[in-house]
């Protein structure tokens, strides 16, 4: 397997890599099912889910299924489904059976959301440019692993002694913890359970879920088949909102006496659009503090955890709030296909809807915001 680039690793490390790669590279067939927990306020917080793979080298044929999306490489074709975007999927012709790097380019913004095993199972490698790999002493079942500081966290994986398959995978990193507004530990952990290696099995593990749904053929046509029905939306009541966010804290879109209220609709997946408009809305929230202007700038994220947000936050040096749609339920009332999305209310009623982020984006939004307003009210003392 290459290593990559800048990556120290010795020799016992580099001799375990090359004998997992191995292993699944020399695997024919494989089926597994995956016990997700993540972990927070020392495991009295546990959220879980079941997650499966499957795999044949033979028809390329792949599967990566968890409750809120599927991925599925069969028949010639790359299909995506999420729960974020309902009403149709992704269905991408491929001129070569799947690999990692086909992966990568058909489905950027899913190759950090797949396990471990599905990457080496393509001939990739899951392991971060430039980090520290070490090997782990065996545990009390003898299972020998590797280690290493990656982007999400401090990442431990344990394999059978005896076929170099991964057995466990867990992931430790600080987080702003559930119910609370403080940064805590939070441990992600994987259990895999194969169920199937280089055995027959059903071919209909490879079935793709098409209920109420319609193919797209590109990305952009995934993230932006609803742009029609969101700008449908102008002029239309304002759909209630009722959301937490970052700290807790509750947010009734009722309850806010602002005269103007600009909602931000974003999740990092959507990629250079959301952070090129990101410093817009927290330039337009600064500007409106700054004029004294009855504006609130709340940004609405779809789905993702808290760690996630705060990477984000981070980076782009912002100090807008964050509404937390857990469930995406405020992105479907608002109709929300493609993001980033910008909706500006005011009385009640969406005024305008942008999607994506349009050229000058800073200067439309003060204009129409202003139009809301009105002109700003002169009093002549006699």
């Amino acid at each position: 397997i290459t290593v990559p680039a800048q990556a120290q690793m010795d020799a016992d490390a580099q001799e375990m890599l090359d004998r997992i790669s191995t292993a699944y590279l020399n695997t024919q067939t494989y089926q597994a099912t995956v016990q997700f927990i993540k972990s927070e306020h020392g495991g009295r917080w546990q959220l879980m889910q079941q997650l499966h793979v499957a795999f044949d080298r033979s028809s390329g044929n792949l599967l990566f299924d968890r409750p809120d999306m599927q991925l599925v490489s069969s028949e010639g074709y790359l299909r995506y489904r999420s729960d974020m975007i309902p009403g149709r999927h992704l269905q991408s012709k491929l001129q070569r059976p799947i690999d990692d790097e086909l992966l990568k380019t058909k489905a950027p913004f899913l190759i950090r959301q797949v396990m471990p095993d599905v990457r080496f199972l393509l001939g990739g490698n899951p392991i971060d440019n430039g980090v520290l790999v070490r090997t782990l002493p065996a545990d009390s079942m003898g299972r020998p692993g590797l280690q290493w500081q990656s982007r999400k966290g401090l990442v431990k994986l344990r394999i059978d002694p005896n076929n170099a398959l991964i057995q466990t995978m867990t992931i430790e990193r600080d987080a702003i913890v559930q119910r609370a507004s403080h940064v805590g530990p939070a441990t992600y952990s994987y259990n895999i359970t194969v169920n199937r290696h280089n055995e027959q099995f059903d071919r209909e593990w490879f079935a793709f879920d098409t209920s109420n749904s319609q193919p797209v053929s590109s990305w952009s046509n995934l993230l932006g088949a609803n742009d029609v029905d969101a700008l449908s939306m102008q002029e239309q009541s304002a759909p209630a909102i009722s959301l937490s966010d970052r700290q807790s804290n509750m947010y009734l879109l009722n309850r806010d006496e602002s005269d103007v209220q600009v909602l931000f609709f974003w999740a990092s997946w959507g990629g250079p659009p959301v952070y090129q408009a990101l410093p817009v809305m927290q330039e337009l929230s600064d500007w409106a503090m700054r004029e004294g202007k009855s504006v609130s700038v709340k940004t609405v994220n779809m789905r993702e955890d808290e760690q996630t947000i705060a990477q984000v936050w981070q980076v782009k040096q912002l100090s807008l709030p964050v509404l937390m749609d857990t469930q995406a339920k405020v992105a479907h009332a608002y109709r929300v296909g493609a993001i980033p999305q910008t909706v500006i209310i005011a009385n009640g009623m969406v005024r305008h809807v942008h999607v994506g982020n349009p050229s000058d984006f800073q200067t439309v939004l003060r204009a129409q915001i202003n139009d809301l307003l009105g002109p700003p009210v002169s009093i002549t003392r006699k």
